[in-house]
């Protein structure tokens, strides 16, 4: 308006940045647009008029959730004349009116969440990405384990349904993998974990879960029932995992794995490459996780079968054949989710793949003909109608030659060809490539036969032809070789990578000429130097990737500043044959600078000349690097790839840092090679000092239990070689004169 007071209504509206038909708007009203009335009326009559209060809002009110769709198709009903051009007013209207008098929400508050606090776990389907595993459909599902704070993950391949063992082995995995154990772990109302009769947790764990999470120090939680997004941190992930997967799955190209392990590891491929992407946050968790126990859970259930007539046993209405020779026996079971462990006594008997029965509960059949052939070769009509006679055949090609032989030539010749070619692959070991055979055939039309399949994989040792090789005399090979036959005989011994034969074998040659050597005399002196420098390459190998200490040797190692330490024990442990195969180990004590280290490498390079592989590894920097490995999720691999050395010496283990992290990648070493592998440990502190080593008491008697058992102990508690030196140094210099001999202090003559 004070534009308007100097200038026109066209100036003043450009002035102000309004067109001038909003001046002019202005000019006639000067009232804000809100204190208006709103006199504009309708232009069409009001299509709900007298249905809307009437019928609409009752059934808003009555069915709270209703959609507006549904009330729209129920007025159609009643009223067959209204139009049909309604349903847009009718929903802005049912809007309109859920605003203005529609009930009170739920609302969905964000947590903060604490590292180390909280872990998920949950199951998702897998069907919608078709996966084939040999040619065939795999029906599965994922076991999803997730840390609330940095979003680690783990999956976990299910063959089964949501079971106890499924939970427990998968669980399992992804503590070990992740190298520590949250406060609470939290599912939703799973019956393996939940009896579902009590809204009270506590009450309604079940007893082997309730185990489970007691052995790992976890606090057991649910969610509430139907209440999906108080698990918002692994149901969401469930859809960006599977994203990630399909996502690798069409990169890949194809859906189909050669086996179930390819499968397992392509999962874990994928969940690893999410992983990095939280690497930092990971740390961060990790190093305030709860230490994990002394060793796993149980992740299987225990049963016991007999064995019965028909060579096998009945586990959860699966039928499971076996050697016959355990007919009438009792056997334990190991039952896991993809498979089943046989025990007779304490002696493991065979693993077999778990079989499941089909959705109505017909009974499943796991057969392997190798355990039944020898029978039915006997009974070979047994075979038209055996319960299990579609699972006895190895593979396809099986099946269907036996579906056409029964076509065109009867039962009795179907029987018997089918049996003879199922003995015939077992014997000869030949399933595979007659498999192939048997698809070619089907393919040509032709049928199989027994005596044209037994010359192919079985020839009768008269049919085969006799061959006669008569050799000329040597004589007339070096008439025609000469030179060249030397030349050819050493380019022959360096592509057998035989450097020594080749080297010596002209020299060795002439002797045994000029003093007449036997043959055999002649190739055992050449082998016998081959072997001796294939001997010396290898030490020399090991030398080099042995980490050893220079020029520590039990030679130059002064056993009379250690009375306390036997030469013969020592001696005794550097021959290493008894207690390096056994897996026992060496533990040596003392204070800094005993010889400890010198000693310790000093065995080292005894054992390796002898033949033994051995690493010499500062314990802090090896530490470090299975800490890396653990990162990178390969700390599995890197204790595996140490496996390769049959002694491993930690130096100086009391120097690691009390660190979860550190602590738990050597406690997992040494159990890892625990009556499996040597370790040679030293320590400037005795048992009682290892709790400043290990964070958890548990694990520092877990660790000492694990040294001491099968062990010897050296304890060289003497002074410092170092400090002795410096006074031997010391004494050398006493009885001199305190100042030196020059022209002031020389008496004159």
């Amino acid at each position: 308006m004070n534009y308007r007071r100097q200038h026109s209504v066209t100036q003043a509206a450009a002035k102000a940045g309004i067109s001038r038909a909003s001046g002019y708007r202005i000019e006639s009203d000067s009232s804000m647009p809100s204190q208006r009335e709103n006199t504009r009326a309708s232009r069409r009559p009001d299509p709900l008029e007298g249905l809307f209060e009437e019928e609409v809002v009752p059934i808003l009110i009555n069915t709270p959730g209703i959609r507006p769709v549904a009330i729209y198709e129920e007025l159609l009903r009643r009223h067959p004349t209204l139009s049909t051009g309604i349903r847009r007013t009718l929903e802005r209207r049912v809007r309109q009116w859920q605003v203005l008098h529609g009930p009170e929400q739920e609302l969905i508050f964000r947590q903060t969440h604490e590292p180390g606090r909280l872990g998920l776990s949950d199951f998702t389907d897998m069907g919608e990405f078709q996966i084939l595993v040999e040619a065939q459909p795999l029906v599965h599902r994922l076991y999803h384990f997730r840390l609330a704070y940095s979003g680690f993950s783990h999956a976990h391949v299910v063959l089964g349904g949501e079971s106890f063992i499924a939970l427990a082995e998968g669980l399992q995995n992804a503590l070990w993998s992740l190298g520590g154990v949250p406060v609470e772990h939290r599912t939703d109302s799973l019956t393996a974990a939940f009896c579902n009769r009590d809204s009270d947790t506590q009450e309604d764990l079940t007893r082997r879960y309730e185990l489970l999470c007691q052995h790992y120090g976890m606090s057991p939680s649910r969610n509430n029932r139907g209440e999906a997004h108080e698990n918002g941190s692994i149901e969401g992930p469930h859809g960006h995992l599977k994203r990630a997967i399909k996502d690798a799955l069409l990169l890949r190209g194809s859906s189909c794995f050669d086996s179930l392990e390819a499968y397992r590891r392509f999962i874990d491929q994928v969940v690893g490459r999410l992983n990095v992407r939280h690497a930092g946050r990971i740390d961060t968790e990790r190093a305030v996780l709860c230490a994990l126990p002394a060793q796993r859970s149980d992740d299987f259930e225990q049963h016991s079968v007999r064995v019965t007539s028909g060579g096998g046993f009945v586990l959860k209405k699966v039928f499971y054949s076996v050697p016959s020779r355990l007919v009438g026996h009792r056997l334990r079971v190991h039952l896991y989710d993809d498979h089943l462990e046989l025990f007779a006594g304490n002696g493991a008997l065979e693993s077999l793949p778990r079989g499941r029965c089909d959705a109505k509960g017909n009974r499943c059949y796991v057969v392997n003909y190798r355990h039944v052939i020898h029978s039915l070769r006997r009974k070979p009509m047994a075979l038209r109608s055996l319960v299990y006679r579609d699972q006895i055949f190895p593979r396809l090609a099986y099946r269907q030659m036996y579906e056409r032989l029964l076509e065109s030539s009867g039962e009795r010749v179907a029987c018997k060809t089918m049996v003879e070619l199922l003995a015939m692959a077992h014997e000869q070991s030949c399933e595979g490539q007659m498999a192939a055979v048997l698809q070619v055939m089907l393919q040509a039309g032709e049928l199989a036969c027994v005596d044209e399949m037994r010359e192919r994989f079985a020839p009768s040792p008269e049919h085969l032809p006799s061959v006669s090789v008569e050799l000329p005399p040597l004589a007339q090979y070096d008439s025609l070789l000469g030179s060249l036959f030397e030349a050819r005989v050493s380019l022959l011994l360096k592509e057998l990578r035989l450097p020594a034969m080749s080297a010596l074998w002209s020299e060795f040659a002439a002797r045994s000429d000029t003093e007449g050597w036997p043959a055999a005399r002649f190739l055992a002196a050449l082998a016998e130097h081959e072997v001796a420098e294939r001997d010396r390459r290898r030490i020399a190998r090991h030398l080099s990737g042995a980490n050893l200490l220079p020029g520590k040797t039990l030679d130059s190692f002064d056993f009379t500043h250690v009375p306390m330490i036997s030469k013969a024990q020592v001696q005794a442990l550097a021959e290493g044959d008894d207690w390096i195969e056994q897996g026992n180990n060496v533990l040596v004590f003392g204070p800094p600078g005993g010889g400890k280290s010198h000693l310790s490498s000093a065995l080292g390079l005894s054992l390796v000349e002898r033949g033994w592989r051995v690493l010499f590894a500062r314990t802090t920097d090896l530490v470090q690097k299975l800490q890396i490995a653990r990162q990178e999720l390969q700390l599995e691999n890197a204790i595996r790839k140490l496996d390769k050395y049959h002694l491993l010496i930690l130096d100086d283990l009391a120097y690691v840092v009390k660190d979860q992290a550190e602590t738990s990648v050597l406690f997992e070493l040494i159990s890892a090679r625990y009556e499996h592998r040597s370790l040679l440990v030293t320590a400037n502190q005795p048992f009682g000092e290892w709790n400043k080593v290990f964070q958890d008491p548990a694990m520092t008697l877990a660790a000492v239990d694990r040294l001491v058992h099968h062990s010897v102990i050296l304890e060289m508690n003497v002074e410092s070689y170092r400090q002795r030196s410096a006074k031997s140094k010391q004494i050398r210099r006493t009885g001199r004169p305190t100042k030196r001999a020059t022209r002031h202090n020389t008496p004159s003559d």
